[in-house]
């Protein structure tokens, strides 16, 4: 059974480094802004396990007009549960939370290997890809909360 629910900053860490950010060390793996005014991270627990999370923050692109947008950082799924509907469960649980909040965009950098699972889930693509050094290659993918 995937239960999500809202976690702390910290929880994130070692799947940060696990899955994204194995170049780092567990302690390295805050993001700066993880506790900005607005912050919020989801954890998605498979049988009690958290395997799964996703950090979302207030945060503009000017590539969009929208006024209420939030960013999606440094989701990861644990290679375990990958492919079992936690990440879905995930995102679906904060584009609610988000469109509850009033918000009217979200967005991401997106790397490469998952823009079919965020297409699949409703998201475009804007512009062309782009390099973030020693990750690869992203692309800037978006929803519209609002209709």
């Amino acid at each position: 059974m995937i239960k999500v629910k809202q976690i702390q900053a910290k929880e994130c860490y070692s799947i940060r480094q696990q899955v994204l950010w194995q170049h780092k060390s567990v302690n390295e793996c805050g993001i700066a802004i993880d506790s900005q005014e607005g912050a919020f991270h989801l954890g998605a627990f498979l049988n009690d396990e958290l395997v799964c999370i996703g950090s979302f923050f207030k945060q503009e692109n000017p590539q969009f007009n929208q006024a209420k947008q939030y960013r999606l950082r440094a989701m990861a799924t644990l290679p375990i549960a990958q492919k079992k509907g936690t990440a879905k469960s995930l995102l679906e649980f904060a584009v609610q939370k988000l469109k509850t909040e009033h918000q009217d965009l979200l967005w991401c950098d997106a790397r490469i290997i998952a823009t079919g699972f965020y297409s699949k889930l409703g998201f475009s693509t804007k512009g062309t890809s782009y390099e973030i050094p020693i990750i690869g290659t992203h692309y800037c993918m978006y929803k519209f909360l609002q209709k």
